[in-house]
């Protein structure tokens, strides 16, 4: 029964054979190769079409050409009315047609459009009845002779094709003519071959097809039905996944997921299984703790009895001491008055010290000016050196120019010893003399302007230097500021201190008052100690018992819970 049930759930798996992925895939193929052979046959029997018919016509017009050609000989060399003799023209064109062809044939008709030769004798004499041969007829008596043509026409119901040779004088005309149902006949035959083979493809390839589409659909099958049994709750091992498990492809993941949900939930039928086992432990748990808390219970009652009897005779010692404790409660409301005024005395210490900080937060930000004038005069500072080693830079460039001024005057000075037209040379090196002179100079301006920069930066320096005393003197006011502000807080502390002195005051009358009541609670504590006894019993009933109820709770909750899950999970699983 179990394994016909088995069966039924695998059949219910498996989708009909209209709507499986096997048969879309299979019909959408074949669908694909029926339009695909279609449009070829279409194509190519269209392309075979129009060339066939016109070799065809070709063929028609070679024919009529070439024994026409034979006819106009035969009647140069025997004679029209030789050549034109029945027999004769029997002999000479009654076998012409195309091959294969039966309803091809050739006829002569005369200039006049009588019937000259035609293979069914009784038309012969007679007038032509084709109506083109006829048109012919007509150019002819017209006095034109028209040139060799292949042309198409309707006899009888039957289109028919015909060509046409007019002899070279235009006393007679080869008419060849055959049917385009027999012409077309192998077109036919080429399309009839041509689907058949078409349809055995498309049959072939259907069956190659659905080999190899069912190669790859019955993986999918096999993990739907694995799938079912899982959505069944059948956890049983599954026979066949280790194949499907071992492939490489998508449905080799596939089936890997599901054995690993198939494994997890196995572990959650473990699981439950334990919460079933943990569900009868709790249960003789609750019932041996519920027999405990009946006994326990009994014992409570009785020690309280015991308590309300001490409970009267404390209530008149209890009546003693509330009268000391309002005693208490006054000087404590004076207490309060001058607790009031220490609070006082802190606000004002409050605002203090809001002002201190307020003081000592402008001192932080000329603090901060302060910082930021030191640092223009560090870069006032790096200025001047700059400038400096410009003023060293020209001071070289002017003692290169010294020296170089006294090699010229030391040539000149032997130039001029020299007599002569050689005394030029002494021109020639003054005039040397006065560049590097002028190059002097230029130095010397240059020092100068670095010098005026120098000075420009120097006195930058010094107004800086003004403005830090400047900020430095403020700085020193908002100390004494805060100076001023910490000595007000000092006032309201010593206003505090004196506060805190009454304080004392008022509090050595309410120790006084205290012993008062330790007097009244020494008369108490024999009462006390006679509700002791009862109260430890209590206690220790009370915390046994509350020790069994919590566990009594925890172990019925524990039982609800899983009472609960194990009925959720256990309705929707078969094991």
């Amino acid at each position: 029964m179990a394994e016909k049930n088995r069966k039924t759930n695998q059949n219910s798996y498996k989708a009909d054979f209209i709507h499986s992925v096997r048969t879309k895939i299979v019909g959408a193929m074949v669908l694909a190769m029926v339009i695909l052979s279609i449009c070829l046959s279409v194509v190519l029997i269209r392309n075979l079409r129009i060339p066939l018919m016109e070799i065809n016509q070709c063929y028609l017009y070679d024919l009529a050409v070439a024994y026409g050609a034979n006819v106009d000989e035969s009647i140069a060399t025997k004679g029209y009315n030789t050549a034109t003799d029945y027999n004769t023209l029997a002999d000479t064109i009654g076998g012409i047609g195309l091959r294969g062809v039966e309803s091809s044939y050739a006829y002569m008709v005369a200039e006049d459009g009588t019937m000259l030769y035609h293979p069914t004798k009784d038309k012969v004499g007679q007038p032509v009845e084709n109506e083109v041969v006829q048109g012919v007829v007509e150019q002819l008596k017209s006095g034109v002779v028209p040139k060799p043509n292949v042309v198409e026409y309707e006899f009888k119901g039957a289109v028919k094709y015909a060509s046409y040779y007019v002899s070279e004088r235009g006393h007679s005309i080869l008419v060849v003519s055959a049917d385009k149902a027999d012409l077309m006949k192998k077109v036919n035959q080429v399309t009839a071959i041509g689907t058949v083979c078409t349809i055995i493809l498309v049959l072939l390839a259907s069956i190659i097809g659905y080999f190899f589409i069912s190669k790859i659909v019955n993986p999918i099958i096999k993990v739907t039905e694995i799938i079912g049994r899982l959505a069944n709750m059948d956890f049983s091992e599954i026979e066949g996944q280790e194949k499907l498990t071992a492939r490489a492809d998508e449905t080799g993941k596939m089936s890997r997921a599901v054995a690993e949900l198939r494994s997890q939930l196995v572990n959650v039928v473990s699981d439950l299984q334990d919460q079933s086992q943990q569900l009868f432990e709790a249960s003789d748990s609750l019932n041996t703790n519920a027999s405990e808390t009946a006994t326990t219970v009994e014992q409570v009652e009785k020690a309280v009895a015991e308590i309300s009897d001490g409970a009267s005779s404390q209530a008149d010692e209890t009546q003693k001491a509330t009268e000391n404790v309002i005693l208490m409660g006054n000087m404590v409301e004076e207490t309060s008055q001058e607790v009031d005024d220490l609070i006082s005395n802190a606000n004002d210490m409050k605002k203090s010290s809001e002002e201190a900080f307020v003081t000592l937060t402008a001192l932080e930000k000329i603090n901060d000016q302060a910082r930021q004038a030191i640092d223009v005069i560090y870069e006032q500072t790096n200025t001047t050196n700059e400038s400096a080693m410009k003023i060293r830079e020209a001071t070289t460039l002017i003692t290169s120019i010294a020296e170089e001024t006294n090699l010229l005057s030391l040539n000149a000075s032997i130039e001029a010893a020299r007599a002569g037209e050689q005394g030029r040379g002494f021109a020639v090196v003054a005039g040397q003399i006065q560049k590097l002179a002028e190059q002097s100079n230029d130095s010397a301006r240059q020092i100068e302007n670095i010098i005026d920069s120098l000075i420009e930066d120097s006195e930058k320096s010094v107004a800086t230097m003004e403005d830090v005393k400047k900020i430095m003197n403020s700085q020193n006011e908002s100390v004494g500021r805060t100076n001023e502000i910490f000595a007000e807080v000092q006032t309201g502390i010593t206003g505090s201190i004196d506060g805190i002195t009454r304080i004392a005051d008022k509090t050595r009358k309410l120790d006084e008052a205290r012993i008062n009541v330790v007097d009244v609670v020494q008369n108490l504590t024999a009462i006390a100690e006679e509700n002791a006894a009862s109260t430890e019993e209590t206690s220790a009933s009370v915390t046994e018992v509350s020790s069994i109820v919590y566990n009594i709770s925890e172990n019925a909750t524990q039982l609800k819970d899983v009472a609960t899950r194990l009925e959720q999970n256990m309705n929707i699983f078969k094991i």
